[in-house]
């Protein structure tokens, strides 16, 4: 690793969060799907992750409270996860994830009914962000 890079610099995202367009077959219409999971898989069961939401006008703020265990304790690996599907967002927002720890990522991201575009991306990411649905590889889905 050359000498200009440290290795926090170097570390790989702690969260990935997808914000894609999602077809609703039971409303027959579009809404923007957003899912938050960790990078790291878990062995025994596949949390859920707790996630307290506030929308305001031009902002999305999801703050990691912490995980939960899953409502249906079988065993299976997976990601801890958040998912929650949003009507009516239409425009560009500024995308806040707080962590656990206090740190806090802000994406800005443009919303049209089928097409979401990463405007703009913070220099240290803990989270990676997807915008596309078919580019969101995920042992859960």
């Amino acid at each position: 690793m050359p000498a200009h890079i440290s290795a926090k610099e170097k570390t790989e995202p702690e969260y990935r969060l997808l914000v894609a367009p999602h077809f609703a077959e039971r409303t027959l219409h579009y809404v923007t799907r957003v899912i938050l999971e960790t990078t790291r898989t878990f062995a025994t069961f596949r949390y859920e992750l707790s996630v307290e939401e506030k929308i305001d006008a031009g902002s999305i703020t999801l703050s990691i409270l912490g995980f939960k265990t899953p409502h249906l304790t079988l065993p299976a690996a997976g990601p801890a996860r958040f998912q929650k599907d949003y009507d009516g967002l239409k425009g560009t927002y500024t995308v806040i994830i707080e962590g656990i720890d206090g740190r806090e990522n802000s994406f800005s991201i443009r919303i049209t009914p089928k097409k979401i575009e990463l405007v703009k991306s913070p220099r240290k990411p803990f989270v990676q962000v997807v915008t596309d649905a078919s580019r969101w590889i995920s042992p859960t889905t």
